[in-house]
């Protein structure tokens, strides 16, 4: 896993300890789901977890509709202009490839309800987190897995929002995820490291 100190690379804007923790999330997911493939998405500002498994948004009249969110995985349909780099790593050992085509593409809600995360990649693992934490206080990482992984389930996917607080960077909203399991992401992510400091 000679790559892993490149998945998340801080940037003018990053909470260095937000940077630490998405980082070592990422790192938790390659250890323990083993994915031939890792995307890292960075998204520009915060997001909600109203993006976890969100597909698109229905409309059922002028100016009206509602969001769909589907069990069975499909690419969250943020607008390009959102996405600040999309970075893909291959395994076994994790380098950094070239992305052949971009996962966010400008296209309208009824064809974004039918882009399934398991048609763009169905061995890989997905990651997207927020920038400028910083000056927010405040980040979200989100992960999504077609393969099973972690608590079994077919399809895999989480959501946790952070927060800083006087004590560090804490979980302030999670979904799909509880605080332990993440915090055991965290604890295989920053072990991995120091062994590869050592």
């Amino acid at each position: 896993m000679a790559a892993t100190s490149a998945f998340v690379v801080e940037q003018p804007g990053d909470a260095a300890e937000f940077v630490e923790i998405v980082q070592s999330v990422a790192i938790g997911l390659v250890r323990e789901s083993k994915p031939k493939r890792l995307y890292v998405i960075r998204i520009d500002n915060w997001f909600g977890p109203k993006w976890l498994n969100f597909s698109g948004k229905f409309s059922v009249a002028r100016g009206r509709g509602f969001g769909v969110h589907k069990t069975r995985l499909h690419v969250p349909p943020f607008v390009p202009s959102r996405v600040i780099s999309e970075r893909l790593f291959a395994g076994p050992d994790y380098s950094e490839v070239a992305v052949a085509a971009p996962l966010h593409i400008e296209c309208a809600s009824r064809d974004a309800m039918k882009r399934r995360i398991e048609d763009i990649d169905q061995d890989a693992a997905f990651l997207w987190f927020s920038s400028e934490s910083e000056e927010q206080q405040r980040g979200a990482v989100m992960a999504y897995s077609p393969a099973a992984f972690l608590i079994g389930a077919e399809d895999f996917s989480f959501y946790a929002g952070l927060s800083k607080k006087s004590d560090g960077w804490q979980p302030s909203m999670l979904r799909h995820i509880s605080r332990g399991e993440l915090e055991g992401l965290q604890s295989v992510g920053i072990a991995t490291l120091a062994n590869a400091v050592d």
